[in-house]
């Protein structure tokens, strides 16, 4: 018996490994009623997901790259950077570059959020709309609920 406590240590030990950010879930991120009810199920591929609600569908990709690397093509193409709010402190604050375009009555906004160092989450929202600001608060919305549900 002694000599199975520390298998048995090793088993409990592993049952409970708080999740990362690398088992996430991108269709446990969105629930019905983030953006309006949502219609149907959520379908995913791979680290990605995709949600329609109401008005507008959403998608996101959970990515493991630098920020840098994936807000500067939307910096360069007209976005602009955002925060979305971390908790307590303002060094919990997070940034969210955004990038919104309208065509034809249709607005389409894609962003990225650094959840932390190398954990991006990228969004892409469209809606029948012809207020990119509107949408893009809704993106922002969008953002800071993924934020608060992925694991820490």
């Amino acid at each position: 018996m002694i000599r199975l406590l520390p298998v048995l240590l090793l088993v409990l030990a592993a049952c409970s490994t708080a999740p990362t950010f690398a088992d996430a879930d991108p269709c446990a991120l969105l629930k019905d009623g983030d953006a309006g009810a949502l219609k149907g199920t959520p379908a995913k591929s791979g680290q990605s997901c995709d949600f329609q609600f109401d008005s507008l569908t959403a998608k996101l990709t959970l990515v493991e790259a630098a920020y840098a690397d994936e807000s500067g093509p939307l910096l360069s193409d007209g976005g602009f950077g955002r925060v979305i709010a971390g908790g307590e402190a303002e060094s919990n604050n997070r940034p969210l570059t955004t990038r919104c375009k309208d065509s034809a009555g249709v607005v389409t906004c894609d962003a990225v959020l650094e959840v932390r160092e190398r954990q991006l989450v990228r969004f892409q929202v469209v809606q029948r709309d012809d207020d990119r600001n509107a949408v893009g608060q809704v993106l922002q919305g969008l953002a800071a609920k993924v934020f608060e549900r992925l694991p820490k």
